[in-house]
């Protein structure tokens, strides 16, 4: 049977760094918050210049929890991206071969999982779920259907690489 890729994680790289993005964001405004409480002792907000120590405190906690987020964001995407990468490289990373059944499609509004099996093995994920794996689901596009011919490279529970057999 010859297919078709239709995702493989080692071609798309690391494109959940996205998620860290509100997170440089924050730092930038935190920075900006920070440096204007140390420049003026308060800050420039009608209410606030009257309590110094709110204003120090609202500046530090919003430049803080910036930094905490995009550290915690930049890691645990990078780390799950290395993880799926290294499976791949060292052959730890599994294939199975099959057809889709038990396909249960995410609803277009969301709020839910989309799910298949093939031979045994099932699957989940969702377009909203930051992942490095596949996670585009049928009702947002996605190629899964019932009776869908597929070989799946996969870790666990995260598809690595996606084919799907090609119309004859």
């Amino acid at each position: 049977m010859q297919y078709e890729v239709v995702f493989d994680s080692a071609n798309a790289g690391y494109t959940t760094w996205h998620f860290a993005l509100p997170g440089l964001v924050g730092i930038v405004i935190g920075a900006m918050l920070v440096a204007a409480v140390l420049r003026r002792g308060t800050l420039p907000i009608h209410g606030w210049s009257t309590r110094p120590t709110r204003s120090k405190v609202f500046a530090f906690f919003i430049f803080g929890f910036s930094c905490f987020w995009t550290i915690g964001a930049v890691y645990s995407t990078y780390h799950q991206y290395s993880t799926l990468a290294a499976a791949r490289a060292n052959g730890t990373a599994r294939i199975i071969e099959g057809v889709v059944a038990e396909f249960t499609p995410m609803p277009v509004t969301g709020h839910s999982m989309e799910r298949f099996c093939v031979s045994g093995q099932c699957f989940e994920y969702s377009d909203y779920v930051v992942s490095s794996g596949f996670n585009h689901t049928s009702s947002h596009g996605g190629p899964i259907r019932e009776g869908l011919p597929v070989r799946i490279t996969y870790l666990g529970n995260t598809i690595l690489k996606l084919e799907v057999a090609r119309a004859r």
